[in-house]
């Protein structure tokens, strides 16, 4: 871990006090703004979209948190609009511990987390097989987007382990 920054520039200390991430941003305010500039893009991808539900994209970023070991990431719960986190304790014991089939996903949750456990340990062994599984129950514009998240989830969770970010 880098030593953390801890004088903000004045305009950010408020907002950066508020939001309880003293220690992440302390890491990277070491490049002032770049990971505001990357939630720009994340934030979107991860809440606005309306191909593949935030459910889904939780329970799959929730296993490769497990992958990476990113204690920040697992710490930390995607919310609805009102607040209320999109997957309960028991759904995380599942996910946690590899039970990526329990009766509690639907088939399409179930299908993406089995994706994302091939992706996440090895890209090349995604092969045709289960990309059509995987497409039997997700949209091509899903699969797009799921891929996508696996993306961001494992290299920023790879980073943010890294960097010995504490759960949040």
């Amino acid at each position: 871990m880098l030593t953390p920054v801890t004088e903000f520039d004045p305009a950010r200390a408020d907002r950066i006090r508020s939001s309880g991430m003293q220690t992440f941003y302390g890491q990277f305010e070491h490049a002032p703004g770049l990971i505001d500039q990357w939630f720009a893009f994340y934030q979107p991808v991860v809440n606005d979209s309306s191909s593949l539900a935030l459910r889904t994209k939780e329970l799959c970023r929730l296993r490769i948190a497990a992958r990476n070991g990113c204690m920040f990431c697992l710490g930390g719960r995607f919310r609805d609009a009102a607040g209320v986190p999109v997957v309960d304790d028991d759904d995380v014991d599942a996910v946690l511990g590899g039970r990526l089939d329990d009766d509690r996903f639907t088939p399409a949750e179930a299908a993406a987390m089995r994706f994302t456990e091939v992706y996440r340990l090895d890209h090349a062994r995604v092969d045709k097989a289960l990309v059509e599984e995987t497409l039997e129950h997700l949209s091509p514009a899903q699969f797009i987007e799921l891929g996508l998240c696996i993306a961001q989830f494992t290299g920023m969770g790879q980073l943010f382990a890294m960097l010995g970010l504490p759960s949040m």
